[in-house]
């Protein structure tokens, strides 16, 4: 018997599998045929995620009415939209391709496009809070001496980075680091759907070539982001807002969210999810990996709705306790200037 190298098993791990699964469910049914052929567990984890799935949305729902009626500013509304959605959008992606397991594949590059362009969106948010780049670069000025480089996801890596003094060419850099991300992602994905639906299986190796490929821009993009917000967050502007909050949520999600596929991937070429019952193993353990999915947004849709109540963050400007903060801080200042010219 023929010893098989480490390297050898890597290769294989990374391009077919240690599993001998021929005859046995080669082929990703339709979604009538898999409906029809359920076991017990599939049809109870369909529901529970359809149920959790619609809990999302309901959510979603009440963000956008506080949306709709808390905030002045329409540019400023249609950002936080933009950001409210990323996790119905997932959540909703996730649970189509469990229904249909022939769609995975165009909803993991679906909600990897958003996540990329939510990125940049909170990027936006955050000029949008200052004024635009100009005004944030002159307040970080007067306040700020340095920009925070010992970031994830390179801080782990380079534990001792440098700081670098505060320029608004670095914050600018900082900025189109973050704008290439969803650019890059986006033709990454229309080359994706060509090679998937050209090649189908047999596109497998040049797929993970092309993620390979595209990993440094989404690692930057992810960098310029994290430089832009920990070296901005030490200002008292942002604690009002929540806007870290904001990031913390969509930054784990995003981060869980890429890690689940490689590893996901990775159990199912070793054997973890065996030849599968109704589906091939590669799809059984994408399947289970979308039900993961959905429950991840739910639990991001159910925080962010206790940590980011109107009455807690200042993005919803017209509700009645951010008047009357409003209306105090006014009091104080006015009191204060008194006292300084009596």
């Amino acid at each position: 018997m023929l010893e098989i190298s480490p390297w050898e098993t890597l290769v294989k791990l990374l391009t077919d599998s240690l599993l001998n699964c021929t005859g046995a469910h080669d082929d990703v049914p339709h979604s009538k045929t898999f409906l029809r052929s359920l076991p017990a567990t599939y049809i109870a984890s369909l529901a529970v995620a359809t149920a959790v799935s619609m809990g999302t949305l309901c959510l979603t729902v009440l963000h956008f009415v506080y949306i709709y009626f808390y905030i002045t500013h329409s540019g400023r509304r249609l950002q936080i939209v933009l950001l409210a959605c990323t996790a119905p959008l997932v959540s909703i992606l996730a649970l189509v391709a469990m229904y249909m397991p022939r769609v995975w594949f165009l909803a993991h590059l679906l909600s990897f496009l958003y996540f990329s362009f939510a990125l940049w969106v909170i990027i936006c948010l955050l000029l949008h809070i200052f004024g635009g780049h100009r005004a944030l670069v002159a307040k970080m000025m007067q306040h700020l001496q340095y920009v925070e480089i010992a970031t994830p996801p390179f801080c782990c890596l380079f534990p001792c980075l440098p700081k670098v003094r505060l320029e608004g060419k670095k914050i600018r850099w900082c900025e189109w680091m973050v704008m290439q991300a969803p650019v890059v992602r986006l033709f990454a994905t229309l080359i994706s759907l060509v090679i998937y639906f050209e090649y189908q299986d047999k596109g497998l190796v040049p797929l993970k070539v092309l993620d390979f490929v595209t990993l440094p821009s989404l690692l930057a993009g992810i960098y310029g982001t994290h430089m832009l917000v920990t070296t901005v967050s030490r200002m008292d502007e942002l604690m009002s807002y929540r806007y870290i909050v904001v990031f913390r949520l969509l930054d784990f999600f995003f981060m869980v969210f890429g890690l689940q596929q490689p590893v996901f991937d990775f159990l199912a070429r070793y054997g973890a999810f065996g030849c599968g019952t109704v589906l091939p193993a590669i799809e059984t353990s994408f399947y289970w990996k979308n039900f993961f999915t959905v429950m991840e947004a739910f639990c991001v849709t159910l925080i962010s709705t206790v940590l980011l109540q109107p009455s807690k963050s200042s993005f919803f400007d017209k509700h009645p306790s951010c008047r009357s903060m409003s209306s105090a801080r006014s009091t104080i200042t006015d009191v204060d200037t008194d006292e300084s010219t009596t």
